[in-house]
């Protein structure tokens, strides 16, 4: 009776597919942003021949080239600078912390040291470059 008609199957051609998926990898991998990098700008002055003034409204940590801390003269790890620092501080905000940095200190314990004066509450923290720590 009545014939079906033969049905072609057709061929798909995968390279426009391809190109396709290859610039979406393209422009993924040029726009993707895998890691930020954050810098810190620190100015500090030269290092003073003389001696640094002393006074009662400041409070100094030490930040030492062996990577040793001392809060107030008292040496103290990393770990605790914070509670250090708020020790000595006793709950005062209105005392400056000074920062004084040893020629060889490295600049992640002075980050971590500007960290904890502002956990601590300090509004003003001053920073020093130092040659050589003289108690």
């Amino acid at each position: 009776m009545f014939e079906e008609p033969i049905r072609r199957r057709g061929l798909f051609s995968l390279t426009p597919l391809i190109d396709v998926v290859f610039q979406l990898l393209l422009f993924f991998m040029l726009t993707t942003t895998f890691m930020q990098a954050q810098m810190l700008t620190v100015t500090t002055p030269a290092a003073s021949d003389g001696g640094l003034p002393q006074d009662a409204n400041v409070v100094e940590i030490w930040l030492m080239a062996d990577g040793s801390t001392r809060v107030a003269e008292k040496p103290v790890t990393p770990e605790s600078l914070g509670d250090a620092l708020k020790a000595v501080l006793g709950g005062r905000i209105d005392l400056t912390v000074s920062i004084f940095a040893e020629k060889g200190s490295r600049t992640q314990a002075f980050v971590s040291a500007i960290e904890a004066a502002r956990q601590a509450g300090v509004k003003n923290v001053a920073t020093a470059r130092v040659d050589k720590f003289k108690p």
